[in-house]
């Protein structure tokens, strides 16, 4: 009776956990991935891909609207085979959660406080990190017997041709669907930066600060979007320090290093969000001996903050995202 009694639990126990690795596989899952594959559809910003894969990507030269756009199909399309496709199931699963984590790893090294998984809907890269990693050893470890997900060498015809179908679809959606240019709506750049070019394409910039190196500041496509740009920057050594005003890091660099006497003439660029300037968490601007200006609102600027510019003679001499305690650039 004992030995029947075990035998039972055990097959209870397999039971659930077959059951629970199926509704992972062929409802959870694709659920988490469709979501954030529809806020991002829905959003339509590269501001919103996760800081590793607009470090990776974009240091690569990769178009990051594209990157966006291939982002949202692929993981439509990997929600719609686990639906349909139950042999594939697990295994896209298994791909697609470790494919996942190196990137939220990414995140939290970079120290974003959103892992860009659900558009503009932040969610921290340790929530998602600890929900992909319960998700993967749950595929893993539950459905490793599961016969409902087992791997098959044939598949159902008409549920692959409705896969087909389905990833046709959505690569259609996600490469038809416009995104923000030049400006959120009803936003409108001023007229000083207007009138001193188009703002960026597909409504990003991101820096190539080594491309910067050996130009005139003044020269720069980022300089023509600065309002209220000196004209003497020409003028011996100088600085330009791009800033947000919530930035704590931001802060720290001016505090320590351009609080109480500059280094040399400095201007402090304040970065905002295509929203706008913060309004919560703004931080006390100590740099009072710095000149001040802004880059428009309405465009996603990719600029990791704190970034500072050393200008000798407006030629740019060095440029980079810098730390408060050993800012790269600064000379005394």
């Amino acid at each position: 009776g004992r030995d029947m009694g075990a035998e039972t639990s055990r097959n209870r126990w397999s039971g659930l956990a077959g059951t629970t690795a199926v509704v992972l596989a062929r409802v959870v899952v694709p659920l988490w991935l469709a979501l954030g594959a529809v806020l991002k559809l829905v959003d339509m910003s590269p501001s919103h891909l996760p800081a590793a894969v607009v470090k990776w990507c974009g240091g690569m030269g990769f178009d990051l609207v594209f990157v966006l756009r291939f982002s949202i199909a692929f993981e439509l399309v990997v929600a719609g085979v686990m639906v349909l496709l139950p042999p594939l199931a697990r295994w896209v699963g298994l791909v697609t959660l470790a494919a996942f984590m190196p990137v939220l790893i990414g995140d939290l090294a970079l120290g974003a406080s959103s892992c860009g998984c659900f558009g503009a809907v932040k969610v921290s890269p340790w929530v998602t990190l600890v929900t992909d990693v319960a998700f993967f050893l749950g595929l893993l470890f539950l459905g490793r017997r599961e016969k409902r997900l087992a791997f098959t060498p044939t598949l159902d015809t008409r549920r692959v041709l409705i896969a087909g179908c389905w990833t046709l679809l959505v690569f259609a959606v996600a490469f038809a669907v416009p995104t923000g240019r030049n400006g959120a709506e009803g936003e409108t750049p001023g007229a000083e930066v207007a009138a001193r070019g188009n703002l960026p394409k597909d409504g990003f910039y991101l820096p190539v600060y080594q491309d910067w190196i050996g130009q005139k500041f003044v020269d720069l496509d980022i300089a023509g979007w600065i309002s209220d740009l000196p004209g003497d920057l020409d003028l011996g050594p100088q600085y330009v320090v791009f800033y947000r005003k919530d930035c704590e890091h931001c802060h720290e660099l001016m505090e320590l290093h351009f609080s109480a006497e500059l280094p040399a003439p400095t201007l402090a660029v304040a970065v905002p969000e295509r929203t706008g300037f913060p309004t919560e968490n703004v931080q006390v601007f100590e740099c009072g001996g710095c000149r001040t200006a802004e880059l428009p609102s309405g465009v996603d600027w990719f600029l990791q903050t704190p970034v500072l510019v050393r200008l000798d003679g407006g030629v740019v001499e060095c440029a980079a995202e810098v730390e408060a305690l050993v800012p790269e650039c600064l000379e005394y």
